[in-house]
């Protein structure tokens, strides 16, 4: 791994533990062994490592929506792949998303890369949307008027949840999920 690289996996790390503007440039150099200057080198503003480590939340997102696609037994066990990410990542690895880490920060983040979190935030709600769709027209899910506002309200659901959970724990996350299952599913 070249050092740009390594400076982008330690800040994706720090951004998923600390959220965006929770570390400095300081925190990378001394963990990484190298000097504030190495880091400005590749990233010469931190918008710049913002906007990186936006390309590599995208990444990180695709990978795992790929997976749960390929491994997913019906629409529902997709979504459910989903929501077990969300509580590993989170509950257990003691981690934020990465596309959420940035939502304390969007007020003071200039708009280009507030752009781009939309950008990705917007590629997990499409996905969502797209499986909630498939599952209406398999007929595993509930007919809805608005795919698109039950994808919105799916993601609203689990990403609150999730973070009350930290503090109520897991009991309650699951049970909003399931509630939430209970609505796509019934007849």
């Amino acid at each position: 791994m070249n050092r740009k690289q390594q400076i982008v996996e330690f800040s994706a790390d720090l951004l998923r533990t600390k959220g965006f503007e929770g570390f400095s440039y300081q925190d990378i150099s001394k963990e990484l062994g190298i000097t504030k200057a190495s880091v400005h080198h590749h990233f010469p503003k931190k918008m710049d490592l913002g906007l990186a480590l936006c390309d590599w939340s995208k990444e990180w997102l695709l990978d795992g929506l790929q997976h749960f696609d390929r491994h997913g037994t019906s629409q529902w066990n997709r979504l459910e792949r989903y929501l077990k990410a969300a509580v590993k990542h989170t509950l257990r690895d003691h981690k934020m998303c990465p596309v959420s880490a940035f939502y304390n920060d969007l007020n003071r983040l200039p708009e280009s890369l507030a752009k781009a979190v939309k950008a990705i935030d917007v590629l997990e709600l499409e996905w969502v949307e797209r499986v909630i769709q498939d599952g209406i027209d398999e007929g595993e899910f509930s007919s809805v008027d608005s795919p698109k506002a039950m994808a919105a309200m799916f993601v609203f659901t689990c990403k609150g949840a999730i973070y009350y959970a930290r503090l109520h724990g897991e009991d309650m996350f699951q049970q909003s999920m399931a509630q939430f299952k209970h609505w796509l599913l019934q007849p």
